[in-house]
């Protein structure tokens, strides 16, 4: 990177850049990262230097596929379209060597529309022309198919048998492939193009008659640049993740680039195209490419300010799409220079001969398996691959991994292996049983949350079993233990739940322990269990939905209190503070948690005195953005009744705004229902973090450090150490899984009492002694706790405010 002015420290953020660019994040979408100083220009500009080889500067060989793009399109006749298009040639013009080429069906589909004459007619023979036009655009893509085409047209003239012949030939090459291409433009896949302009019929061929010459929507740029953004990037996602059975997918690690060399004011399109990725990608589009501007202006609304602290972190947080970086006015003091003149290009993943062998290999292995043993039946257990980047199902810990790949999956095959473990050691001749924790342990790519409260209580899981397994007694149960993942949110519950019911006698099931999260998934999971005579004891579950009204799962208890309860501590300990206005936030698009719980705390704050700011948990009609602008406008004391894995999300909006961070240093009041795990672990990444709030939460276990601890507290570091691992602390989560566990076991071997010597019967006799005579003042970490038929949940059960 040659370039006269180094800002001090820039080589930080090239470092980040480049592992970004050389293997692409799992992400739906990366951000854009815009840069602002007097070197931004210089310093985008030069990057370019970085993606080619040096060694082969003369033939211009790309390590990456990358584009630079600037405001030199202004005169061009529709610079909207001209700067997408240069995008996608650029890109294309850069694939490396050995990743074959960029193929964009969607996008070079709609420039063929936008090209299209308008023709006359009704709308049926509009669409057959358009399909008609855009077919013989197809041809000139795909030569093979033009062969073809023009091989049957000069087949058989002036022999009638050859003639006939010449006709089969046409239908077979010419007028079936045109009818199979007009069934691939009205796919169910190319809907988002019809969603997108707003079409009554969504099928492409009716919505992309608006877009032809002299069509109604053919002058809103806006409208047809985004249509052109959006179709880029899912061919762009596309290529980026090609057939697991082709040579190119392990070529394909690194991130597209684009380079914007002059982000500048309302008419720059350059700026214009950023501002129109960022709605694509607030939509739903994914994205495989990072974009890299320059700012000439003021950075655009759509920016997020960034500190440089965090540039470290920022290509692999969930938040906001795009970010605005100042770099440093002060000159490099030599470092920077001497990093960039040591590390002079990128280093993606070199391409090998060696990359045929792994495409083959899986081929081979599975041919030669289904050679070597005999077949078997699948039953429903085990763990399945979902979209997202997610392993749903159930596993013993040895049967299968439902842990992601990478560092993301650590801390679960950690768990795994402890669960392996601890079902090593049951003695399978000596009365036993298997208890399920059922609760989502894994995160959606570009869902946005963060840390998910199900490890931390799995951690519980474990602990209890270890002390129940070690503990002696006559017509005692040793319990194994199944770990079951329905996903993030929840979202395969039902097909998991399933599979837990179908393994319940195989494995004699004797409960079902963690659920965690209130949510209609979840309630209809948890239906799904006790429809299969299964108890359920939730723990860290407090929606009113899932233990009272007429939808509430007969077989399930929990040990946690309902919102009712939560909304009360929290209500008494907001007037306390002497907070004279309250901000509740709130997810809309959760009824059964959230607004449930905002739902009794604004029942008992002063409506005059309370503002509602909407979050939502999914989709992004109230983003994280909207939401931070309305808090720090009203600057009163924050109550975040929403779910705690978005909450990083939202405190990195509202961190640098006017009215959240004060002048004068003050700080604003936060209380939240929960914390994410990570911040429980090491409050510092959030009294450092985010230092413009004095942050309490909601326990439902008193304080590790206070007096006279339970035994858990003792209990729980000590199993971990002792297997080599670190000293986990304790939270309100892993409590709550700690004592659904005991009291599980305790129903367990109460209904053994009842029916011994006989140890097979079914888990519904558990449930039975649920209800009666139940379980009473069990201490558990969280307190007493007693459940029956009259008590599906603790009442009067004493909740805590902790700080941080």
């Amino acid at each position: 990177m040659q370039n006269p002015f180094l800002p001090r420290g820039v080589h930080h953020l090239a470092m980040q850049l480049d592992a970004v660019i050389a293997t692409r994040p799992r992400r739906s979408a990366l951000p854009a990262l815009l840069l602002g100083g007097p070197a931004a220009g210089a310093i985008v500009a030069g990057y370019r230097d970085r993606l080619v080889d040096p060694r082969f500067a003369r033939r211009n060989v790309s390590l990456v596929p990358h584009a630079f793009l600037t405001d030199d399109v202004a005169g061009a006749p529709e610079p909207h379209v001209r700067i997408v298009l240069d995008l996608a040639g650029r890109l294309d013009q850069t694939m490396p060597q050995g990743s074959g080429a960029l193929r964009l069906p969607l996008l070079r589909t709609c420039e063929a529309v936008l090209g299209a004459a308008a023709t006359g007619g009704d709308p049926s023979a509009r669409r057959r022309a358009l399909r008609d036009r855009l077919y013989e655009e197809l041809t000139l893509r795909r030569p093979w198919l033009g062969h073809a085409q023009r091989a049957a047209a000069h087949t058989g003239q002036g022999v009638s048998l050859a003639a006939v012949a010449q006709a089969i030939l046409q239908v077979v090459v010419v007028v079936f492939p045109r009818w199979v291409y007009g069934l691939w433009l009205s796919r169910r896949a190319l809907h988002w193009a019809g969603e997108l302009l707003e079409a009554p019929d969504r099928r492409f061929p009716h919505a992309a008659l608006e877009l032809t010459e002299g069509g109604g929507l053919r002058g809103n740029a806006a409208l047809v640049q985004e249509l052109l953004v959006t179709a880029l990037l899912r061919d762009l996602d596309r290529a980026a993740r090609p057939s697991r059975w082709w040579v190119r997918r392990v070529r394909r690690r690194w991130s597209f680039v684009a380079l914007l060399g002059t982000v500048g004011g309302a008419d720059s399109p350059c700026k214009v195209l950023l501002d129109t990725y960022e709605r694509a990608v607030a939509k739903g589009a994914p994205s495989p490419l990072l974009v890299l501007g320059a700012l000439t202006g003021e950075p655009p609304s759509v920016a997020v300010a960034l500190p440089a602290a965090d540039v470290a972190a920022f290509f692999h947080r969930p938040g906001g799409r795009v970010y605005a970086l100042k770099l440093s006015e002060e000159a490099d003091d030599g470092a920077a220079r001497q990093w960039f003149e040591t590390n002079l290009r990128i280093r993606p993943r070199a391409a090998a001969r060696a990359d045929y062998a792994r495409a083959v290999a899986p081929v081979a292995a599975l041919l030669l398996a289904a050679a070597a043993v005999p077949l078997y039946v699948w039953g429903p257990d085990g763990c399945r691959a979902v979209e997202g980047g997610e392993t749903i199902g159930v596993t013993d810990g040895a049967e299968c991994s439902l842990a992601p790949p990478g560092p993301e999956g650590d801390q679960l095959r950690e768990l795994e292996r402890l669960a392996a473990a601890h079902n090593a050691a049951v003695d399978l001749s000596e009365p036993h049983r298997t208890m399920v924790f059922f609760a989502p342990l894994t995160v959606r790519d570009g869902s946005g949350n963060t840390t998910l409260n199900g490890i931390q209580s799995l951690r519980g899981v474990l602990v209890a079993l270890a002390e129940v397994n070690a503990s002696p007694g006559v017509n005692h149960m040793r319990q194994r233990l199944l770990v079951a993942n329905p996903g993030d949110a929840f979202a395969h519950g039902t097909e998991v739940a399933r599979m837990i019911v179908e393994r319940a006698a195989r494995d004699r099931v004797s409960a079902v322990v963690g659920i965690t999260q209130s949510r209609p998934a979840a309630l209809a999971a948890v239906t799904a269990l006790s429809d299969g005579k299964i108890p359920v004891i939730g723990s860290s579950v407090t929606g009113s939905a899932m233990v009272e009204g007429p939808d509430a799962p007969a077989r399930y208890l929990q040990v946690s209190p309902s919102n009712a309860q939560v909304a009360e501590v929290m209500t008494e300990f907001v007037r306390g503070r002497g907070a004279t206005s309250v901000v509740l936030v709130v997810h809309p698009d959760d009824e059964v948690f959230s607004v449930d719980l905002a739902d009794k705390l604004a029942a008992r704050f002063t409506p005059a005195r309370t503002v509602r700011v909407d979050y939502s948990e999914f989709g992004q009609d109230h983003t994280a953005d909207d939401a931070a602008r309305q808090i720090c406008a009203k600057a009163g004391f924050v109550v975040y009744a929403g779910r705690s894995a978005r909450l990083a999300e939202l405190l990195n909006a509202m961190r640098g705004r006017s009215g959240c961070a004060r002048g004068d240093g003050g700080r604003i009041g936060f209380l939240a229902e929960a914390l994410p795990s990570e911040y429980l672990d090491d409050p510092a990444k959030l009294t450092t973090g985010y230092p413009f709030a004095e942050f309490s939460h909601v326990s439902f276990s008193p304080d590790v450090r206070g007096p006279r601890p339970h035994h858990f507290v003792r209990s729980f570091p000590a199993y971990f150490t002792g297997r080599g691992l670190p000293a986990h602390v304790p939270n309100s989560d892993a409590a709550g899984a700690y004592d659904a566990v005991i009291v599980a076991a305790k129903a367990t071997d109460g209904a053994f009492a009842d029916e011994a010597p006989d140890e097979d019967f079914p888990a519904n006799a558990v449930y039975g002694r649920l209800m009666e005579p139940g379980v009473r003042d069990v201490n558990g970490a969280t307190g007493a706790i007693t459940l029956n038929r009259e008590h599906r949940y603790p009442v009067g059960r004493t909740l805590y405010v902790l700080g941080v």
